[in-house]
């Protein structure tokens, strides 16, 4: 199977390409939630609770939001159908204990899609959090680190950030359509968008599949039966490939295309900075939607760290995949739970409610 993608015949446009200037007023446009919708949801989780239901087994039917669920349902086409991002603003995390907040973030994102394991150790449910990974544990990702982290995409149709305490300073959230990076790159220097629809060497960072490389190759654009997906790496883990003697070497050409492809997601035009405030939840399609952050500094003790709870969707609807994805996804199949990490067969799927359980230890 060749990596190398086609490309469409020109810029796509349509409802994803949007740019910055529309969304700033983002209060206007986020799902606020009122005192009547935390009653509903905190009835929906206590009824988990009270019955004993495991969170992992916790399924929509089992989260009933009569009032809320119209509203969901108008954000969950957004995400997949609209825009690829939509918020929910309001909740009050700080009156609830792990286990409870969880179930509340777990049921609410079940109205969604479905839950499938972030890391090798299986986690339904990842803490970013700084645990004092260094950048040199080369068989880590960077989540539980404090650095920046470049423009993005996660393993799966749509990711969920939930804002539980923020950062001192920096740790600023920001959100860029692909769709329309990608443009304007077609449109200023078709031959560095052209190079990236070509494969492009990456970092498995530890998450090697059985009998396969430390390293694997996706393009970041695919146009894959009419229909764009992009995939874009943290750059570190382009440079950081390097380590393995037998991965390809990134070409000057390449090289080029990357730096402005990051240069144009960081543009003020199409990137949308969007403060993050405990009780926030953010969804994003990764196939059309890329995020990154900048470094931050924690508040000092006893303030709690800067704390968001990630978890990963698989959209049963969602769009036919190009068969690229399969180097980094364990299964790309409309229809079907696909996307997540690349795990044991025996290893339990799990939900840790400490934030600074260690993704990757």
């Amino acid at each position: 199977m060749s990596l190398q993608a086609a490309m469409p015949p020109g810029p796509l446009g349509d409802s994803f390409a949007w740019q910055a200037d529309a969304f700033h007023d983002y209060d206007s446009w986020a799902l606020h939630v009122t005192p009547g919708d935390v009653a509903e949801i905190e009835a929906a989780a206590t009824a988990t609770k009270t019955g004993g239901l495991d969170i992992r087994k916790i399924d929509k039917v089992d989260f009933p939001l009569p009032g809320l669920a119209p509203r969901l349902r108008t954000l969950r086409r957004r995400v997949l159908d609209e825009l690829g991002f939509g918020y929910i603003r309001g909740l009050p995390v700080e009156r609830w204990d792990p286990d409870f907040r969880v179930r509340v973030y777990w049921g609410l994102s079940r109205h969604i899609g479905d839950p499938v394991p972030q890391n090798r150790n299986g986690h339904l449910i990842g803490h970013v959090i700084d645990i004092g990974t260094q950048v040199n544990e080369v068989n880590k990702r960077l989540t539980q680190t404090n650095l920046e982290l470049s423009f993005h995409v996660d393993s799966c149709d749509v990711v969920g950030l939930l804002c539980c305490a923020t950062s001192l300073s920096g740790g600023e959230s920001a959100i860029v359509s692909g769709v329309a990076v990608h443009d304007e790159m077609m449109r200023t220097r078709p031959d560095l968008c052209a190079a990236l629809y070509g494969p492009i060497p990456m970092d498995r960072r530890g998450e090697v599949p059985a009998g396969g490389n430390g390293w694997y190759e996706m393009p970041l654009f695919h146009w894959h039966r009419e229909s764009f997906t992009g995939f874009a790496p943290v750059r570190q883990y382009v440079e950081s490939v390097q380590r393995f003697p037998e991965a390809p070497k990134v070409t000057p050409l390449l090289a080029e295309a990357l730096d402005v492809f990051y240069k144009l997601c960081s543009d003020p035009r199409f990137c949308l900075k969007i403060p993050f405030r405990p009780g926030d939840i953010q969804y994003l399609q990764n196939h059309v939607v890329f995020h990154g952050r900048t470094a931050y500094l924690d508040p000092p003790p006893p303030k709690p760290k800067r704390h968001l709870m990630r978890i990963w969707l698989s959209a049963s609807d969602g769009r036919e995949l190009p068969p690229a994805l399969l180097a980094k996804w364990p299964a790309i199949a409309s229809g079907a739970r696909r996307g997540g990490a690349v795990i044991a067969a025996d290893r339990e799927w799990i939900v840790p409610l400490e934030p600074e359980t260690p993704a990757y230890g």
